[in-house]
């Protein structure tokens, strides 16, 4: 079994793994497996022993289809690899899509059992949220876009030295398994990647930026700081983010003029996992929104005021769909991040724009 095959497997999967099992406990206390609940519902052993047991099951599942995947890559060739970690893959995001759907439905029920105090729905909200500076400018991409600029002109200037044959594709022992013939679009046509990637990356910062300002029922000016806090250290995780994808992408084409496949795939490596477990610190730093992961309230320190419920617009508990709000990014109830309104034209256009990116990238590596 080759080093390189079983790698991403380990420290890529391994960490998404325990990412997504413990997703539950990151999201706001006001937010059980996509349904609204209050902070003290949130506290009940029921819905204590409903996390545990995602977790547990989540992990045994992700494990066993790891564990799986790198006992068939123990004898498999570099075409069967490939094949095999596409399907491992899907089974993994099948599995969490499954089990997450599953959870939700449970946790309906459990809802209609649950304890509810009869006070008036009440929101608070601070008006001056947006004078303050929410994320990072979207000018220090322009550091991305310098070096982007940059290997462009040092390719141009060596067009002529470029063999007839660019490689594009190798195998684990570094054999050319790809190539395209030499032309401008050919060896230009990374930087296009790279442009495509760092203006998606400025659509993610900009929605940090502008998505919709969630309400709370109880201290507004605390609930708006941590929320500060918050938009502004994943914003900044974006521009690196956004940072190590165009190093990765400059180390690419660098390989069509000085070949060191061994070199090229390490980078590869090291750059998904840095940002993996990037994700994975920012994520253990708070919950969704800001708030603190260890709550050492007492019960009845706990708000019982139900928050604003628009389950309705959730779809599954995941799923954004709500035409009557005009917001184009919003956090996700599930996990941390945003996601996209669905019921908005600009969502699937840039659906399809993240499509033809991936598109693009594997029509490079054929």
């Amino acid at each position: 079994m080759q080093l390189f095959s079983i790698l991403p497997i380990i420290l890529i999967f391994a960490p998404l793994a325990l990412l997504l099992s413990f997703a539950p406990y990151v999201t706001r206390e006001t937010i059980s497996f996509g349904v609204t609940v209050s902070q003290y519902n949130y506290y009940t052993p029921v819905l204590r022993k409903l996390r545990r047991t995602f977790a547990t099951v989540s992990l045994i599942g992700n494990g066993l289809i790891i564990l799986t995947c790198l006992y068939i890559l123990r004898s498999a060739n570099e075409e069967s690899t490939t094949m095999i970690t596409g399907v491992c893959t899907m089974i993994f995001i099948v599995y969490w899509a499954a089990l997450h759907i599953l959870f939700h439905f449970k946790m309906k029920k459990i809802k209609e059992t649950l304890t509810t105090v009869e006070v008036p729905q009440r929101v608070k909200i601070d008006t001056t949220f947006r004078q303050n500076k929410l994320t990072y400018s979207n000018y220090w991409f322009l550091v991305h876009m310098a070096i982007i600029v940059a290997i462009a002109i040092i390719t141009i200037l060596n067009y002529n030295a470029l063999p007839n044959v660019i490689p594009m594709k190798y195998d684990l022992q570094g054999n050319v398994t790809s190539s395209v013939p030499k032309t401008y679009l050919s060896v230009l046509a990374i930087n296009l990647v790279q442009l495509g990637i760092i203006a998606l990356m400025m659509l993610v910062n900009w929605s940090i930026k502008t998505s919709k300002q969630q309400l709370t029922p109880s201290n507004p000016a605390q609930f708006a700081a941590d929320h500060i806090r918050f938009r502004r250290k994943w914003s900044l995780f974006t521009i690196i983010t956004g940072l190590l994808l165009t190093i990765l992408f400059a180390f690419i084409q660098i390989n069509m003029f000085v070949p060191n496949q061994v070199l090229l795939t390490a980078i590869s490596l090291i750059t998904s996992v840095a940002i993996l477990l990037g994700a994975i610190l920012l994520s253990l730093t708070g919950r969704q929104g800001g708030g603190k992961i260890r709550n050492h309230q007492e019960d009845r320190e706990r708000s019982k005021e139900q928050p604003v419920n628009d389950d309705d617009y959730w779809k599954l508990g995941f799923i954004y769909f709500n035409p009557k709000d005009p917001s184009f990014t919003v956090e996700k109830r599930y996990g941390i991040g945003w996601t996209i309104n669905f019921a908005r034209p600009l969502s699937w256009v840039l659906v399809l724009f993240i499509i033809a990116i991936v598109v693009l990238s594997r029509v490079l590596s054929q």
